[in-house]
């Protein structure tokens, strides 16, 4: 700052300087001009004042030399000279060199012509102006006249203006310099005390920091509601354009950004937010909310380290960090889903070493016929368990493994999940790879909401059964489940974000069946939910129009 400051200084003072010397100049010029002017002027008037023609034609001393002296008192001139056309004095200020040779050049004038110079007479150097004095009846030069001004007294007259220009010139400056100096304690108090180069480091700093971060940012002026920093991972989060360089003054509101409702809904709220999860599109991003306020308050009521207090303009800024949970959330679900596997294995392993001991223990106690046939009886039961078969009715294989997964799930928790006997999917109309993962997305959710409903139905002894069909049907595949749990109070708020009904502290709350809006939102499908049989359960049907296999998928889909 102190080099920004010596360098408005010095631009002050050259301005200063160069517009005195240029205002000195033309004053100068001004002066001497005028007072060319005025000697021509007054010579002029003399000359031609009634008598002096013929007083100068007849060289009446007295009588010219009474009308040059009262013309050179009257206007303040330091002389008026009159001669004949030869250049002899008929007057001047010292009587005693009237009819000596006038000092100076005067034949331009006796020619009838007007002249102005400045040249060394008896008196000094002088600026003067010599007319022609002419008769009135034929108009001939019978004299001339030469007024004259010192130079010395031109000087004076200039320096008088110079120094008043000087004057000017000093408070010009000290006001620029004072100026200068406000400005510079300002800059610096705005800029936190710090230098150009070292702005120019943090700046560099903050753009590595923020290409960096892999987790998203976002600013917000807490007064204004526009925001100020947006790195590119927020705005690849939030499914923006491009990342946003800090603006406070122009930058853009959550509204004009287009941001997801959920997220602008949230950050309305001004109470502090920690880890918390929010559904942003078909994204699972976990939210922390800080705000600055208090910082700044601090600053505000404190003294700056220059004497000065804080800006009062300053506004509290709301920081907003954002990290993408839907991968780790997708990967829980598998892990939980492998869990499940691995339980139903274990499980399984464990009923079969039985059927091994007992198969065993007969053939030990030579009941071949018995083994054989209770190993054969296992066999036809392990065959009609169904598996293979729903392998080749759904042709989806993630959906397949997934509905395989969940019945398991349901018999270790003492439920049943029934597959439809209309549920089949062919190859042709499984779609590509986003079909099935929205595919997995729906079903998965849906069947794990059945399953809680239908567990508080099955722990109060009226139910247990979920019942799940997918088909295709006038070009839409159709997915219907169905509970038999308590039901829904109010099925237009379950598929709000954070709705649940659920207790708090189990788990992420309010998430899948919101998940299943924004995929059907984007598809272009339709939900319907209604009371199941008898007013008990729910019955969710999802319709959502067929994905044709290799179709581009559009960037909405891939976000």
């Amino acid at each position: 700052m102190r080099r920004l400051l010596a360098l408005e200084i010095a631009t002050v003072v050259l301005a200063a300087v160069i517009a005195g010397g240029v205002s000195a100049w033309n004053t100068r010029e001004t002066i001497e001009q005028d007072a060319a002017d005025k000697m021509v002027a007054v010579a002029v008037a003399l000359a031609s004042s009634p008598g002096l023609a013929d007083a100068v034609a007849a060289r009446d001393v007295p009588r010219v030399q009474a009308a040059a002296e009262t013309t050179r008192a009257g206007t303040g001139v330091s002389f008026v000279t009159v001669m004949d056309p030869a250049g002899t004095r008929l007057s001047h200020p010292e009587p005693a060199r009237i009819g000596e040779t006038y000092q100076g050049t005067f034949l331009p004038a006796a020619a009838g012509g007007t002249l102005v110079e400045t040249f060394p007479g008896t008196l000094g150097l002088s600026v003067r102006a010599i007319v022609p004095v002419r008769d009135a009846g034929d108009g001939g030069v019978v004299g001339m006249v030469a007024v004259g001004q010192l130079r010395v007294q031109v000087a004076d007259r200039i320096a008088r203006e110079l120094g008043t220009l000087a004057l000017a010139a000093a408070v010009a400056i000290a006001l620029g310099v004072g100026l200068a100096v406000v400005a510079a304690r300002r800059v610096k108090r705005d800029t936190l005390g710090l230098e150009p180069r070292e702005i120019t480091a943090l700046h560099r700093h903050h753009q590595a920091v923020m290409a960096a971060m892999r987790e998203g940012l976002l600013v917000l002026d807490a007064d204004t509601g526009r925001v100020v920093v947006l790195n590119a991972e927020a705005a690849r989060l939030l499914g923006l354009p491009a990342a946003l360089e800090p603006s406070r003054a122009a930058g853009p509101t959550l509204d004009e950004l287009g941001v997801d409702p959920a997220l602008r809904e949230r950050l309305a709220d001004r109470s502090p937010v920690t880890d918390e999860t929010v559904l942003v599109g078909e994204r699972l991003l976990l939210l922390n909310r800080t705000e600055l306020a208090g910082t700044w308050e601090t600053e505000r009521s404190g003294e700056h380290a220059d004497g000065g207090a804080r800006p009062e303009d300053t506004a509290p800024d709301i920081v907003v960090t954002l990290r993408d949970r839907t991968e780790l959330e997708a990967m829980t679900r598998e892990l939980d889903d492998a869990r499940s596997v691995t339980r139903a294995l274990r499980f399984a392993a464990h009923e079969h070493a039985n059927h091994l001991q007992a198969v065993s223990t007969l053939i030990e106690l030579g009941a071949q016929d018995d083994a054989r046939e209770l190993a054969q009886r296992w066999s036809r039961d392990l065959l009609a368990s169904g598996d293979d078969e729903l392998r080749d009715r759904l042709a989806d294989p993630a959906l397949a493994a997934l509905v395989l997964d969940k019945a398991a799930d349901a018999r270790d928790r003492g439920l049943e999940l029934r597959i439809g006997e209309s549920t089949a999917l062919p190859a042709d109309e499984a779609g590509d790879e986003q079909a099935s993962t929205d595919r997995v997305t729906v079903v998965g959710n849906l069947v794990d909401n059945a399953l809680d409903a239908a567990l508080e139905s099955a722990h109060a002894g009226t139910g247990g059964v979920v019942e799940l069909d997918v088909h295709t049907a006038g070009g839409a595949e159709v997915i219907r489940v169905v509970d038999d749990g308590p039901g829904l109070a109010d099925p237009d708020a379950a598929f709000a974000a954070g709705w649940s009904t659920k207790a708090r502290g189990s788990g992420e709350r309010g998430l899948g069946l919101a998940l299943v809006r924004r995929v059907v939102d984007r598809r272009g499908g339709t939900v319907e939910v209604v009371p199941g049989v008898e007013g008990r359960g729910t019955v969710f049907t999802v319709t959502l129009p067929l994905v044709a296999a290799g179709r581009q998928r559009s960037p909405a889909a891939n976000r």
